[in-house]
């Protein structure tokens, strides 16, 4: 038993979790995130409707804790509280939804972010849990969402504190 789980350990499929970071900065806005974490984003839409840019989309490469960091920004004139309350209304309306906090709080930097937690079954995924935050910087409006199954709440919550405590 103690060889397969020495065997399990050292191929990289288990990792404990630590508090290293990098820095995800765009020029204007920037924010750390757990070291573990990958630039996923995906060639983007052009034919979208939607004011919001996708910026980056990053993700951990931890199997056993699935997590997920999106970025978008709107140049548009929304305040983040109406960005937040727009996306909590959504998920309201939604039966697969549940909003779990809403808040605004303002960070070590002085960044004032207008945060939402809430859960949403997904067809194929589950149930997975969000941490949404959104914030203006120099006129931009950014959303920063961190998500994942909801059986990763805790680590989820982790991740999200360390964005938003960076948030500048």
């Amino acid at each position: 038993m103690g060889i397969i789980f020495l065997t399990v350990l050292t191929s990289g499929c288990i990792r404990f979790s630590t508090t290293e970071t990098k820095t995800f900065s765009n020029g204007n806005m920037s924010f750390s995130y757990p070291d573990n974490f990958m630039d996923i984003t995906e060639p983007e839409n052009n034919n979208s409707s939607s004011s919001w840019q996708g910026i980056v989309k990053l993700g951990n490469n931890n199997l056993m804790n699935m997590q997920l960091i999106q970025v978008d920004k709107n140049t548009g004139e929304s305040s983040p509280a109406i960005a937040r309350d727009n996306g909590v209304l959504k998920v309201k309306n939604m039966s697969t939804g549940e909003v779990l906090s809403i808040a605004t709080e303002t960070n070590s930097n002085g960044i004032m972010v207008e945060k939402s937690t809430y859960k949403q079954e997904q067809p194929v995924f589950g149930i997975l849990i969000y941490n949404d935050m959104f914030f203006k910087i120099d006129g931009v409006l950014y959303a920063i969402s961190v998500y994942g199954p909801d059986s990763n709440e805790p680590q989820i919550t982790k991740t999200a504190n360390i964005v938003f405590q960076s948030i500048k």
